[in-house]
């Protein structure tokens, strides 16, 4: 090994462990993230039934007003149908790029909501543990209404480790 592998390999295994790191803290709540991916979508699904029902009637009678008195269909009836397959097609690849979208919306969501949780796990493991001096450090992105709740950790903190 060259001493430019020997310096490039730590480096990639920190790089390593921390994009693992990040796709654990993604899915930390799985459960969470799925029952509210469930929730989305069943909301979704009575929208679109309701919406499809409409459809169908409302694309009913136009179908039953363009038939011809013998039961034979004319040409624009038959474009019609033609374009409704052509629609309901299109709905449903919307429908599953929708339900993908969704679900990249859950878990960035909860990821939001849950990920403060982790710091403030670890901070009060130390302060049980004895270690006064630890302090929960958020991201940049994280709400204000948890920043508020680490300020007042951090200060209990201080004031125990000032107490010992």
């Amino acid at each position: 090994m060259s001493s430019t592998e020997v310096l490039s390999t730590p480096a990639q295994n920190t790089n390593n462990a921390g994009q693992k790191r990040k796709a654990v803290n993604a899915i930390w709540q799985p459960f969470l993230q799925f029952k509210l991916l469930m929730y989305m979508l069943g909301t979704t699904a009575v929208v679109a039934i309701l919406l499809s029902i409409f459809l169908y009637f409302a694309f009913s009678d136009l179908i039953g007003t363009v038939v011809v008195d013998g039961g034979a269909q004319s040409y624009y009836a038959e474009m019609i149908e033609m374009q409704l397959v052509h629609l309901f097609r299109y709905c449903g690849v919307l429908f599953i790029l929708y339900i993908l979208l969704l679900a990249v919306v859950c878990v960035v969501y909860t990821h939001k909501l849950i990920g403060p949780f982790r710091p403030f796990n670890r901070h009060v493991d130390a302060m049980i543990a004895g270690d006064f001096q630890s302090r929960v450090n958020l991201r940049a992105g994280d709400p204000d209404m948890f920043r508020d709740y680490a300020d007042k950790l951090n200060k209990l903190a201080e004031q125990l480790e000032n107490r010992s």
